[in-house]
């Protein structure tokens, strides 16, 4: 009790417990609720989190008057996500959506949101405090850690930039032969079908990247080429995925590179090292055959190489080289996703006015606009190339609109007129109503055509029925991206497709086997290692076991990226380090993009993933 009272006055010692046992009484109300659906220990955030703010009122942080941003602007911030946090687990369980009311909704966020102001505090004041410490003032934890790594010297060595990048993209690609091994030749989802297709039957489009569709087409007919092999179709999917593990471990190398030369902790670089190589994600997804893969490395580096350039001194120049690497990466940035010019776009057009006084500003709008032009004619080129046909269908950027629509037909079809209903037809199709999947919006908008007058009627459409219930139309369009702002959420595990169910979806349809044996006849995934085929299953598939070990079951959560992106802009922001926001001007224009499309995924938001937490990284030692 002394103690206590040395620690609290008594008004701060009054509200601590007042908040404590507020928080402790909704959670228990709460547990209550789950525990009658079953869905208690699901994911194990929520107590996780409780723990962590309990732990935060203890230390006081929730009478900091002064970090960063006023107090008014800091509770927004915690009461916004607790809002989410709160109606998102209000909607995803449907007892409890059922039994309980707005007013206690209401009653939970005002009795929460006190915890998360407390964490979000605790946060900023260690930001703050890290920022303001002295150059190499590692503290008693850090120097305990240098004490004991010293009874292995070869980790003491002086840092060589190549040695270091050869022997962790041997690491990595050591890593990644157990996955590769484990689902020899390749890990194929749906999206890989019908670039299969366009390859062996109907002809090349610009659907998927043209450039990705190419590489594999090459890959496949390597293999055929290949003398030694006795089924092409196996050897060219193998070719692939052994490209496609080399470009990941080789760019990871780089990243490691990178931060060790930004003076970040060498043992955090190890660690980066060995989660890269050995943390299942990263294994699976390096030998899946999608443009997600390749792509989101790219884009990490794409984030690392601007930080670096807006983040120089003035006596530091940027060589040719840096340029020329700089430009090959932007140009096959914009040519692995359609939609990524949008994006880098926005971003030119933050870094042209912020970055104008600065040096090698001349040089870097150089390098952009060369990027630019290779990108037109690399993609001009492969198109005539490959005689490919443009295959963009407007339903593509209609994601929201038809899942909006699509909700209000699914619960309010009675109200509707006999006028709405001939609207509906001319833009599904007789007898047709738009079919609603609360996470996806791929079967809302399939049987939309690609004809100027079915949009123009289906933007009428959208525009009169969001007068009349702009609610649903809200709700939908956060359902649709529960997964990036609800960190409990498993949406993407169980209601995206019947036959990708999991976190990295490594199946595809049962019932399009013989389609796929006839596009590519030797493919087969071999068994001979079901024990590990059966370990990977635990992280990739719906019955994950990361789910119940708190957390794991954080960091393999897409929303728990897009708050870490966020969150890094506030602390920028309140460090008043803007320069390093420009990297992120494009990370946010994707994540953009991910809110208008049609679901969310982790490879998806794989990019993000991999982009903020290198940036993050990055500024850890930085001074």
């Amino acid at each position: 009790m002394e103690k206590i009272k040395e620690r609290f006055t008594r008004q701060e010692l009054m509200i601590t417990m007042i908040t404590a046992c507020a928080t402790l009484a909704v959670t228990c109300r709460i547990f209550l609720l789950l525990r009658a659906e079953g869905n208690l220990y699901t994911m194990g955030i929520f107590p996780l989190a409780i723990l962590i703010g309990l732990y935060c009122l203890w230390k006081k942080t929730l009478f900091i008057k002064e970090v960063f941003f006023p107090v008014w602007v800091r509770t927004l911030f915690a009461a916004v996500f607790t809002v989410l946090q709160v109606i998102g687990m209000w909607w995803s369980n449907p007892g409890m959506e059922a039994s309980v009311n707005g007013w206690e909704i209401i009653l939970w966020i005002v009795c929460l949101t006190p915890l998360a102001y407390a964490g979000q505090n605790a946060l900023f004041a260690w930001c703050r405090k890290y920022a303001e410490s002295q150059p190499g003032n590692r503290g008693l934890a850090q120097s305990r850690i240098d004490r004991w790594m010293q009874r292995f010297p070869w980790l003491q060595k002086e840092f060589s930039a190549v040695k270091s990048f050869w022997c962790a993209f041997a690491v990595m690609m050591a890593g990644f032969m157990i996955p590769f091994a484990t689902y020899y030749p390749a890990i194929m989802a749906y999206d890989v079908i019908p670039q299969l297709d366009q390859i062996k039957i109907s002809g090349y489009t610009t659907h998927h990247p043209l450039i990705h569709t190419l590489l594999l087409s090459a890959c496949l007919k390597l293999g055929e080429w290949l003398p030694f092999v006795q089924n092409a179709d196996r050897a060219g999917l193998a070719l692939y995925s052994l490209l496609q593990m080399t470009v990941m471990a080789g760019s990871f190398a780089y990243v490691y590179v990178f931060l060790r030369q930004r003076k970040v902790n060498r043992y955090l670089c190890y660690f980066y090292v060995l989660c890269v190589a050995f943390y299942p994600t990263h294994g699976m997804l390096a030998v899946s055959i999608t443009k997600d893969s390749i792509y989101a490395v790219l884009v990490m580096l794409f984030a690392v190489w601007v930080y670096d350039a807006v983040t120089r001194s003035r006596e530091e120049t940027l060589s040719v080289g840096w340029l020329a690497v700089y430009t090959v990466i932007t140009v096959l940035l914009l040519l692995f996703r359609n939609n990524s010019i949008y994006a880098w776009v926005l971003f030119l057009a933050v870094y042209a006015v912020a970055m104008r006084k600065s040096s090698g500003y001349r040089r870097m709008m150089a390098a952009h606009a060369i990027a630019f032009l290779l990108y037109l004619g690399a993609g001009v080129g492969m198109t005539i190339g490959a005689g490919a046909t443009s295959d963009t269908y407007a339903r593509e950027m209609l994601s929201v609109p038809t899942q909006q629509i699509a909700r209000v037909v699914a619960y309010h079809e009675a109200e509707l007129s006999e006028e709405d209903f001939e609207r509906i037809e001319a833009v599904w199709g007789e007898d047709n109503l738009p079919e609603y999947v609360p996470a996806i919006a791929d079967r809302s908008k399939r049987d939309i055509s690609n004809e100027p007058e079915v949009i123009k009627n289906l933007a009428s459409l959208w525009l009169d029925l969001g007068r009349r219930y702009p609610g649903e139309y809200v709700k939908a369009f956060l359902l649709k991206n529960k997964g990036m702002w609800y960190l409990e959420d498993t949406s993407y595990l169980f209601d995206v497709y019947s036959y990708t169910k999991g976190y990295l979806q490594i199946t595809y349809p049962s019932d399009q086997q013989e389609y796929i044996e006839a596009l590519v006849p030797g493919y087969y995934r071999h068994q001979k290692l079901q024990l590990l085929q059966s370990l990977y299953r635990y992280f990739g598939a719906v019955d994950a076991v990361w789910r119940f070990i708190p957390p794991l079951a954080v960091i393999m959560q897409p929303a728990f990226y897009c708050y870490m992106l966020l969150y890094y802009i506030l602390i920028c922001i309140g460090l008043k380090r803007y320069k390093r926001l420009i990297p992120i001007v494009y990370l946010v224009a994707l994540t953009g993009t991910l809110l208008l499309g049609p679901c969310v995924l982790v490879r998806y938001v794989y990019p993000v993933m991999l982009a903020i937490t290198a940036l993050v990284l990055a500024d850890i030692r930085y001074k």
